[in-house]
This record gives C-alpha cells, sequence and structure tokens, in this order.
C-alpha cells in the first residue's frame, strides 16, 4: 500500500519530469521555428581587394581629355561672340594655343565673321609623361566641323572658304603647371584627313 508520502513524492517526481518535458519540447520547436524563419547567415566573405585598373593613367587622362573639352567649349565661344572675355579659356590653355584662338577670334571679328555650331571631337591621349618636369601629355583628335560652320556676322550668310573637306587631324600639347593641366599649343594638319 502507498502512503500518503510516497503518493506525493511521485506527483512532485512526475510534475518535475512533465514540466521538464514541455519545457524541453517548447525550447525544441521555439528553435526549429527560429531555424525555419531566419535565413541563415552567409558565410564570411574574404576581403576583396581593389582590382588594379587596366591602365594606371586613366584618371590623368580623363583629366586630360575633360580640359581638352573645356578648351574647345572656350574656343567656340571666342568665336562665336567675337571677344575672348568671359569664354574661362585663361583657365585651361595659355602660351601658344591661347594666343592660336585669340589671333583666329581677331580674324573673324575684324572680317565680320563669327562661327556657328560646335566641331564634332573625338579625342584621345595617346602620349602621357607624369615624370617629366613639368607632366607633358599629347592629345590626338579628328575634329569634324562639317556642323561648325564660319557666317558672316550682320547677315547669318555662310561664307565659302577653300577647304572643302570638314575632317582635319589635330595635335594638342598639354602640360601640368601647378597641379592643373593646360593645353599649351596645338596644330591642326589641314593636309591630313580622317
Amino acid at each position: 500500500m502507498t502512503t500518503a508520502r510516497q503518493h506525493h513524492t511521485r506527483n512532485t517526481r512526475f510534475r518535475t519530469l512533465l514540466a521538464a518535458a514541455i519545457t524541453t519540447a517548447v525550447a525544441a520547436v521555439t528553435i526549429g521555428c527560429t531555424k525555419e524563419n531566419k535565413a541563415a547567415p552567409p558565410p564570411p566573405s574574404p576581403t576583396a581587394s581593389p582590382s588594379p585598373s587596366a591602365d594606371p593613367q586613366a584618371a590623368e587622362k580623363t583629366a586630360l581629355l575633360g580640359v581638352y573639352r573645356a578648351f574647345w567649349d572656350a574656343s567656340v565661344k571666342a568665336y562665336s561672340t567675337g571677344s575672348m572675355k568671359n569664354t574661362g579659356i585663361e583657365s585651361v590653355g595659355a602660351d601658344k594655343a591661347y594666343a592660336k584662338v585669340q589671333a583666329t577670334q581677331i580674324y573673324y571679328r575684324d572680317n565680320g565673321f563669327v562661327m556657328t555650331g560646335a566641331p564634332n571631337l573625338s579625342p584621345q591621349v595617346t602620349a602621357l609623361d607624369s615624370a617629366a618636369e613639368p607632366p607633358k601629355a599629347i592629345i590626338s583628335d579628328c575634329i569634324d566641323s562639317t556642323s561648325y560652320i564660319q557666317v558672316e556676322k550682320q547677315s547669318g550668310k555662310p561664307v565659302e572658304t577653300m577647304d572643302k573637306n570638314r575632317r582635319h587631324v589635330a595635335t594638342y600639347t598639354a602640360l601640368k603647371i601647378g597641379g592643373a593641366w593646360q593645353i599649351r599649343d596645338f596644330d591642326i594638319a589641314r593636309d591630313q584627313l580622317c
């Protein structure tokens, strides 16, 4: 026969076991749900080192081409307005390049001409010597002036020119002075077509 004390001990053990079983089941279900609801974290990726640029001078070339286009924008403005003022050419052009644009602008102004439209440019940096003092670069271009027309300022009538070809090879020299590139000289080869 079971005494009251033994019965109480069995009930306590049963309750303890039942509580442990329920706790274990709840923990298992909770962990199972957590694993199902949450995606496993991705494995750590190795630290990627930056890949070397195919051209170590790419940034300098990009800067050079930006200066070249700014030089042309300033030149176009000078040729279309008849003035070097407010063109911004001083910051991107100097020496012979500046003098040549100025001489052309004066020629147009004195003859009552202006340029309309804009040339189509396709420049490439064909030489870059960053170790030179000062650093030096050559930009080559095939300038297409099909849509860049000389006209009489008063009438807007196109001016007949001797040069019927509208695409010419051009070479521009740039120097880096005080940390900034400038176009310093250029040659447009009227006899070299492209």
